[in-house]
């Protein structure tokens, strides 16, 4: 079935993915096995070769949603990542300040507003969140030990860093992607 309506599709949607930076040929071989059994459906529903190409494609929807959907897929999974990032690096930065020989706060403020910024720059969609991920656990453990709510102060560090990392990300986004 050379230069079929099925082939084109499964062209156009390698292209799809490769220009989205997804080339998943699993998926792309996974997806042609399914246009082809549901082309079979309708060659065994009555239908012509044409007609069960056509049907089996509009059912399908056209390529570039299903590359849009790959992409969503990609992009829900790289923000659980970063985020757990954001967690282990939180929980590293409050061990050491737990540390009972550890007395530098300035390396710690700095780690706070560069992890969150960071990891909202790499593309984190919600950066108060990333700010609380890598920020809470501080205040936490030294409210916890001293009851000083003014420890929620520290939160100001990773709330600064995650939105000027954000917005940094939005600016390159514009900047490489003109509208």
């Amino acid at each position: 079935m050379k230069n079929s309506p099925i082939d084109q599709y499964i062209q156009a949607l390698k292209r799809e993915l490769w220009m989205r930076g997804l080339p998943d040929s699993e998926a792309v071989e996974e997806i042609e096995s399914h246009l082809l059994e549901a082309v079979e459906q309708g060659l065994n529903d009555g239908l012509s070769m044409p007609a069960a190409q056509e049907k089996a494609l509009e059912r399908f929807g056209p390529a570039k949603v299903i590359g849009a959907s790959f992409e969503k897929e990609r992009n829900n999974l790289m923000q659980k990542i970063l985020l757990a990032i954001g967690v282990l690096t939180g929980l590293f930065l409050a061990y050491l300040d737990a540390r009972p020989n550890w007395d530098d706060t300035g390396i710690l403020a700095g780690g706070l507003l560069l992890s969150s910024g960071l990891l909202t720059l790499l593309g984190y969609r919600r950066p108060w969140l990333m700010a609380l991920a890598v920020g809470i656990w501080i205040p936490t453990h030294d409210i916890y030990l001293s009851h000083d709510w003014r420890m929620l102060l520290v939160l100001l560090f990773p709330l600064v860093g995650a939105y000027a990392g954000w917005a940094a990300h939005l600016l390159l986004r514009k900047t490489l992607r003109p509208a």
